[in-house]
């Protein structure tokens, strides 16, 4: 009789982890490396935050990567409107 090798199953996801790559949780049930450390990552980082430095910026017209101004020739500015509008579109983002 040939014999049939189960695999564990993830404690998160319950599919068939590999013994090779199974990792352990704070209990000792198996698990899949990448199902843990969604698991453990912090709320507020399970998503990836806009930069408004990536956005046009709507009052002034500075394209993505470009700063909106520069104070005294040293000290950079952004301008609110576009630190709200990346903000706007993170909160959007999170409703998704």
């Amino acid at each position: 009789m040939p014999t049939i090798l189960r695999f564990p199953r993830c404690s998160l996801c319950n599919e068939p982890v590999e013994l090779e790559t199974a990792k352990t949780d704070e209990n000792g049930d198996a698990v899949h490396e990448e199902c843990y450390a969604l698991k453990v990552q912090p709320e507020r980082t399970k998503h990836i935050v806009i930069s408004p430095m990536t956005l046009t910026c709507p009052r002034c017209n500075a394209k993505p990567g470009q700063v909106c101004d520069l104070f005294d020739a040293e000290v950079e500015i952004v301008h609110v409107e576009r630190i709200k509008a990346a903000a706007a579109m993170d909160v959007a983002a999170k409703k998704n």
